[in-house]
């Protein structure tokens, strides 16, 4: 599956047809009960107060994840009606809206709780209506990024937004349907599953067939164990003692990225860049030099990482935040924000190969994935609340900045990767300011991209296009010659 900014997106033109919920469902789900045995997950705890503070300060921003992907034939409205509302009711998370304790509160002070409105699920229903026909693609990508931005809170009801394009060329038929929901209830992972889903569930109404689907599992249950959870630790836990020694590695924070941005003084509109780091055969050889040292295709990555940060910008002590998957058995199938960062630390020490390096790098991510359980912000909690002002002294702050993320990802097992490419399935996330740079390494089946999002300055462009390059040729070189020897000269590309 691609991944895109939405200001990237290039829709094909046509009519749009719009779905959302009928007057009677949204009367009755504004009236929705608080229910407190559910709170909302840490995740969901700290995007509301973000999106809450953003939006007080009049700062943009895009708390939402998207997707779009075509259909062949003609658009069959009621089929597709039947199927989103299904879809809809089946997920828990879907039925949930957000609301703080105290509407003029200050979003930032945890006194103050966010709590969970409960719609049942039985009263949910979806209409269409039919939307302008548009015969410019910036016309169409225009309204889905405003239906996108307008429709999507999660501090209302809908979070979520489904429509679709019927394609004007005869020389393409069919229909892109498009989706966006507040980050809240999803993750990319749970997108992933929505198209398997939607396609299975659109196939069987306009076949007049039934689907056996496994079980949806409950997101909504997920914040009541992370909150059990929470109440156990203390400063003796080993998951804080865990963190600290992280956060302490950079001064109670986490760095940047490796090299200059452009956007120091103030945050720049973001653009995305794609770079292609090796084609499938490329990856097949150097995961096999992986496994012959020691590590996986997932800690060779880090460790080609910590080795660019290294001979690029002289970090012998490599750090990246990954978003791991929270997910049980139970929920597979689930729709949620089922994410986690996890730290991955590596020191490049003396060691003078990749394959050396190899097996530490593939150390430090089963040493992150301990921590898969507890957030870095639960363990400031923690640490403010026993230290108070010494705990800030340390450097370390009520609330981390969103720092960068280093995410990887294996399309080749997810759910319908095999037809990713006809359906011209991608991935769609907001454009927004920022100063900081974060990559998105994607191995599909015809080898590794990566996706960087940072400003839109000739500094960062240079900067991500220079390191996606030397990244690149770390794989590579690993690949074609079996080994990578490590300069200890700083900046040597």
């Amino acid at each position: 599956m691609d991944l895109n900014l939405i200001t990237h997106w290039r829709p094909q033109p046509g009519r749009v047809v719009e779905w959302g919920v009928t007057d009677a469902c949204a009367a009755s789900a504004a009236g929705a009960e608080i229910n407190r045995d559910l709170p909302p997950t840490t995740m969901q705890d700290r995007h509301f107060r973000r999106a809450r503070i953003a939006a007080e300060n009049g700062d943009p921003q895009s708390p939402w994840i998207g997707i779009a992907f075509d259909f062949d034939g003609p658009l069959d409205r009621a089929a597709m009606t039947r199927a989103l509302t299904k879809y809809v009711r089946r997920h828990d998370t879907l039925h949930s809206w957000f609301s703080f304790d105290a509407a003029m509160a200050d979003p930032s002070d945890p006194n103050f709780p966010v709590r969970r409105h409960v719609v049942p699920p039985e009263t949910i229903d979806l209409t269409y209506r039919e939307g302008q026909e548009l015969s410019d693609p910036e016309d169409v990508r225009a309204l889905v990024e405003r239906k996108f931005a307008t429709e999507t809170s999660g501090l209302g009801w809908p979070a979520f937004v489904f429509g679709a394009v019927e394609h004007l060329s005869p020389q393409s038929p069919g229909f892109t349907l498009f989706h966006a929901i507040d980050h809240a209830h999803t993750d990319m992972y749970s997108m992933v599953l929505t198209y398997a889903e939607l396609r299975a569930r659109y196939a069987a109404e306009t076949t007049g067939t039934d689907i056996e689907l496994p079980a949806a599992g409950s997101y909504a249950q997920l914040g009541r164990a992370e909150q059990e959870l929470s109440a156990t630790l203390t400063m003796e836990s080993p998951e804080v003692h865990e963190w600290l020694g992280y956060l302490m590695r950079s001064g109670g924070s986490f760095p940047g990225f490796a090299l200059p941005l452009g956007a120091e003084d103030t945050p720049k509109p973001a653009i995305g860049s794609r770079f292609e780091l090796a084609d499938d055969i490329e990856c097949e050889k150097f995961g096999a030099v992986c496994k012959e040292n020691g590590s996986n295709f997932i800690g060779g990555i880090f460790t080609a990482l910590a080795i660019t940060e290294f001979e690029l910008a002289g970090r012998d002590k490599f750090i990246a935040l990954s978003p791991v998957s929270t997910r049980s058995e139970a929920d597979t199938f689930s729709q949620g924000w089922y994410v986690n960062l996890i730290p991955v630390g590596i020191d490049v020490g003396e060691q003078q190969t990749f394959t050396q390096l190899a097996e530490i790098g593939q150390q430090a991510y089963h040493r992150g994935k301990s921590l898969l359980h507890v957030s870095v912000q639960q363990v400031i909690d923690v640490v403010l609340a026993a230290m108070g002002e010494a705990g800030a002294s340390t450097g370390i702050t009520k609330t981390l900045t969103p720092p960068p993320i280093v995410s990887y990802i294996d399309g080749r097992r997810t759910p319908g990767s095999e037809t990713y490419v006809e359906t011209n399935a991608t991935g769609i996330v907001g454009g927004k300011e920022t100063q900081i740079a974060s990559m998105w390494i994607n191995r599909v089946q015809t080898g590794t991209w990566m996706a960087i999002s940072h400003p839109d300055t000739p500094t960062a462009h240079e900067s991500v296009t220079r390191f996606a390059k030397h990244l690149a040729n770390v794989i590579t070189t690993v690949a074609t010659q079996g080994d990578y020897s490590i300069s200890r000269a700083s900046g040597v590309a």
